[in-house]
This record gives structure tokens, C-alpha cells and sequence, in this order.
């Protein structure tokens, strides 16, 4: 017999059946492999506020990402920071680049104080940061048409 089980001969079992390991590290590597996910895609969560005339950017090296969400916390390429913390580290990246004019990515929650926006906006710009953006989400256009019009200005 395959087991062995039946047989009434003393001899020794001379193999190890794997199939219930391999069945288990096979659940343990799911288990891992989706809350490694859940980990990796804890993003900061921003309501942007709407533009006509926003457009895509391709992040790249040179480009610093900001945002702020509506609590007023501020993240710095995902990474939590306070307001005295973005001068140093823009000047750590300078250093690790030399040579390369750096840009800055901002982002912030619609709720966020304007207050809140500018001061990051001078801080980047006291560190010689002269390229920034803002980043908006496009103008979401109506079921079955376009979107309306800006009003126009005051007299």
C-alpha cells in the first residue's frame, strides 16, 4: 500500500507527505499578498477642487509632491511633515541633486484653508523653488452635454 496504513509489516515510513505544508504556505502567501495591498495603497485622501483648465502632469525625478488635507495635515512625497520640516528636507533633495532645477507638486483638499496653501506656497518659494504647480481635478462635464460656462467677471 501507498500509506502504508493497512500494511502490517514493520517497516519504518520512509517519506514525509509536503501537500499539507505546501497547501498552508500557499494560504499564508495570499493572506500576505492582500493585505501587503491594503498597506501599499493608503493614500491621502483629498476632495481637489474642479478647473476648466486643468491638465495631466507625469510625475518625475525633479518634482516634489505637497499636499495638504482637509485636517491641515501636511505630506511631503507621502510622508507626513510639518510646515518647519519642508525647508530642510527641500534642501536635503537639493543636495542629493545638484544641478537640477526642482519643482513642486501641490495638492489640497478643497476644504483646506487658503491660508494653509499659500504659506506652503512661500516656503517652497524661499527655498528656490520656483516651478510649482497646482493640481486640480478636471471640471466634471454633465450627462449629455458640456460643462457650463464661467461666469463671467464682475464690473
Amino acid at each position: 500500500m501507498a500509506g502504508g496504513a493497512l500494511d502490517n509489516s514493520d517497516e519504518e515510513i520512509s517519506g514525509i507527505n509536503v501537500t499539507p505544508l505546501v497547501d498552508i504556505m500557499l494560504v499564508l502567501l495570499i493572506i500576505f499578498m492582500v493585505t501587503a495591498t491594503f498597506i501599499a495603497n493608503k493614500a491621502i485622501e483629498l476632495k481637489l477642487p474642479e478647473a476648466d483648465s486643468a491638465q495631466t502632469q507625469k510625475p518625475d525625478e525633479k518634482t516634489l509632491s505637497f499636499a495638504i488635507d482637509r485636517e491641515g495635515k501636511l505630506w511631503m512625497d507621502d510622508k507626513q511633515v510639518g510646515f518647519d520640516e519642508v525647508g530642510p528636507r527641500i534642501r536635503a533633495e537639493r543636495e542629493k541633486k545638484p544641478g537640477v532645477n526642482l519643482a513642486a507638486n501641490i495638492s489640497a483638499d478643497a476644504k483646506t484653508p487658503y491660508e494653509m496653501v499659500v504659506k506652503l506656497i512661500d516656503i517652497v518659494r524661499k527655498n528656490e523653488v520656483i516651478d510649482f504647480a497646482i493640481t486640480t481635478d478636471p471640471v466634471s462635464t454633465p450627462v449629455g452635454g458640456e460643462a457650463a460656462p464661467a461666469p463671467a467677471p464682475a464690473p
